[in-house]
């Protein structure tokens, strides 16, 4: 086991728990961990990915061996076993991130008596409950666990719907560095081509397919062009439909992933924000909402995007985002069209959505927010507020 520096301990330690830190599109949780005031946390994980994007202290990072894997003996490669991390380090609180992560982790808290807090996010609520196993296994986690964090009223109907009490149910926002994010009113343009963007994974629940179905209805209408930052597993059928509708001839340009830098220069420049979420085939679904939706507003762009989730709970709908019903293109045209033929009004939407992420998701008064949970948790056996 590593040396305990006096640092370490003159803050209560928060143990984070996850497969894998820190997936690409995972800048919701590291935006909490770096940002965390009065707590410590460490991380506990199979493998760790993209620390140059997402950097943390590397003496706070301890590995699980994958043939135990986290329902089992919680195995750490070259730290000991879980066991040895919460008790050397005199962790305070469990912070599991996903629901089939808390579930792994109810017997630490068994063992260490710790308040165990679970954070729900997209597939884990939608997905994974299809299956019996993890209906009884959710069952058995909503008894034990003490707290479950959701990012909006939709994810806290799902689970009490899925049977967790809603007394232990409680709002914690997808939060965003706005020091990092510049405010660009958006201006219409003279003879420069308009620029839709869209920001995400290649997978079915992004919906970016529809997007393109979309553009490929208003080629020939208007002056613009259609920038999409991603990748996935999706990216071959991406491709063939903007061959076979010959979208990539100025019109359609891949940038592939980018870093988080470079990703904010991109959309710095873009005028329109377009992501149309919707529930994929397999039941997957946002769960919460896009922190892409939340970047495009602070940056003071309008935004077009679905009924899904919550992305309604995160947008001001009508005023700085335009909803359309999930699968729906013509509406999406309708909303395309409407941006494209109003660009006055492009400032106004702007301004309204940076108000509201000012308001609800600056990552400076949400971490407040969690530590006070922790706070409640730790010294009076409460959620919080």
């Amino acid at each position: 086991m590593p040396k305990i520096s006096k640092t370490m301990k003159k803050k209560p330690i928060i143990a984070n728990i996850h497969q894998t830190f820190f997936e690409k599109s995972e800048t919701f949780i590291h935006n909490y961990l770096s940002n965390l005031k009065n707590f410590k946390p460490v991380c506990l994980a199979l493998e760790y990915v993209n620390l140059d994007k997402f950097p943390l202290p590397e003496k706070d990072l301890y590995y699980f061996n994958k043939s135990g894997l986290l329902p089992k003996a919680m195995r750490m490669r070259r730290d000991g076993s879980a066991q040895e991390v919460l008790k050397t380090l005199d962790v305070k609180l469990i912070h599991a991130h996903f629901g089939h992560n808390g579930f792994h982790s109810l017997n630490l808290k068994r063992q260490f008596g710790l308040p165990l807090v679970t954070t729900f996010y997209d597939f884990d609520a939608s997905k994974l409950p299809r299956k019996k196993r993890w209906r009884k296994n959710y069952k058995i986690l909503f008894k034990e666990g003490d707290l479950f964090l959701v990012e909006g009223n939709h994810m806290r109907l799902r689970l009490i719907e899925l049977g967790c009490p809603e007394e232990k149910i409680q709002l914690q926002r997808i939060a965003i560095p706005l020091k990092k994010i510049s405010l660009m009113p958006r201006k219409p343009k003279r003879t420069e081509k308009t620029t839709f963007i869209f920001s995400g994974r290649f997978v079915e629940k992004k919906g970016l397919i529809y997007a393109l179905r979309a553009i490929d209805k208003i080629k020939y209408r208007f002056n613009f062009e259609f920038r999409i930052i991603g990748d996935g597993p999706l990216k071959k059928e991406i491709e063939k439909f903007v061959h076979d509708r010959n979208l990539n001839s100025g019109l359609v340009k891949m940038l592939g992933f980018l870093n988080y830098d470079n990703y904010l220069a991109e959309m710095s420049k873009a005028d329109i924000f377009i992501h149309p979420s919707i529930t994929a085939s397999d039941g997957d679904s946002e769960g919460g909402a896009p922190t892409t939706i939340l970047e495009a507003q602070a940056m003071g762009m309008p935004v077009v995007s679905t009924y899904h989730s919550d992305i309604p709970n995160i947008v001001v709908p009508g005023k700085s985002a335009l909803l359309s019903k999930e699968k729906d293109i013509g509406s999406l045209v309708k909303n395309m069209i409407f941006l494209l033929e109003n660009p006055r009004i492009w400032k106004s939407m702007g301004q309204i959505g940076q108000k509201f992420i000012e308001d609800f998701h600056d990552i400076k008064t949400e971490v407040n927010k969690l530590e006070d949970k922790y706070n409640s948790l730790l010294y009076w056996g409460l959620g919080g507020a």
